[in-house]
């Protein structure tokens, strides 16, 4: 598959897949450089809306736990609903060094939605983007490993970043890392323009450099043995059609032995790269695809093509 939208971030995509991808980190300075969805102004403009909400928005520090209340507000809506963006707080705490981040913008933000889509499609995984910003010498979040590869691109300010090494243990968690992660694989500071790229697991901290730091953060998702379990009996039983509730025993063991049966039969017919596909495939979502079968303008103009129609 043509991975144009890939080559936007990395320039030479066969070079990247095979000595980066799933192997080391990278910084890459593509000749055409890749525009982020969203702008600083943007992001002011989201949040003084006022609809931006919690999880969507999140105040962090890497020092300490930032309550919501300290960041949002609630608002009259028939009852009160609290967890609303307040534009004055956020800045109160990004002049006291913490970090904005905006959660999965795609699910709420259609440019964001079509990028991760497009990357979606090229890499055959799930794709969700996050924004953070942080003043300078400020750290958002501590050390800490993401199940996912990420592509970062520096959108505004700089960003100064460590790298570390990945698991040695197929039992690894995600979040913060305590102990000793081994030495630093790349230090760098991103400057706009710039694409730094982590592999999945790899510990990693930013710390804010010059000017209010923006960055956005696309992160490639794998599925684990968890996801693969549950894709084997989608996939084994698919279109598999059985009484409800089976009125006895002889009934139901009927019913479990067509499970079986079905089962041993497709079982022959799927291999493991099928059933990793199918799982990668069930994971990826992207809310704001339902809107392309037609939003509420174009259900406005199908009433107004009607209404001639008849009138003719």
């Amino acid at each position: 598959m043509p991975a144009e939208e890939l080559a936007n971030w990395v320039g030479d995509v066969e070079a990247f897949t095979s000595e980066y991808w799933h192997r080391k980190p990278g910084v890459f300075h593509p000749g055409q450089t890749p525009a982020s969805p969203l702008s600083l102004a943007d992001v002011d403009t989201v949040v003084a809306g006022g609809l931006l909400r919690t999880p969507h928005l999140e105040m962090t520090r890497a020092s300490k736990v930032i309550p919501d209340e300290a960041y949002t507000t609630s608002r009259l809506i028939g009852a009160e609903a609290k967890g609303f963006a307040d534009p004055v707080r956020v800045i109160e705490q990004l002049k006291d060094g913490a970090t904005l981040l905006l959660r999965n913008t795609e699910q709420w933000h259609r440019p964001s939605a079509e990028l991760a889509r497009r990357l979606a499609d090229e890499f055959g995984r799930w794709v969700d983007a996050y924004y953070f910003i942080t003043p300078p010498g400020a750290q958002g979040l501590p050390l800490h490993r993401d199940d996912a590869d990420v592509l970062l691109f520096q959108v505004e300010g700089s960003k100064a970043w460590t790298v570390k090494g990945g698991p040695d243990t197929a039992n690894w968690r995600q979040g913060r890392v305590s102990g000793d992660p081994g030495p630093d694989l790349l230090e760098t500071t991103l400057h706009p323009g710039d694409v730094l790229y982590i592999p999945r697991g790899h510990a990693h901290m930013a710390v804010g450099n010059e000017g209010l730091s923006m960055h956005l953060s696309l992160t490639i998702r794998e599925v684990g043995a968890q996801e693969l379990v549950r894709a084997a009996p989608r996939l084994l039983l698919g279109g598999l059609k059985l009484a409800t509730r089976p009125l006895d025993d002889e009934s139901l063991l009927a019913s479990a032995a067509h499970v079986l049966d079905l089962m041993r039969a497709r079982r022959s017919e799927v291999g493991p790269q099928e059933l990793l596909d199918h799982a990668r495939l069930a994971q990826r979502r992207f809310p704001l695809d339902e809107h392309d079968s037609g939003g509420i303008l174009e259900y406005a103009a199908s009433l107004l093509e009607e209404r001639g129609a008849a009138a003719a």
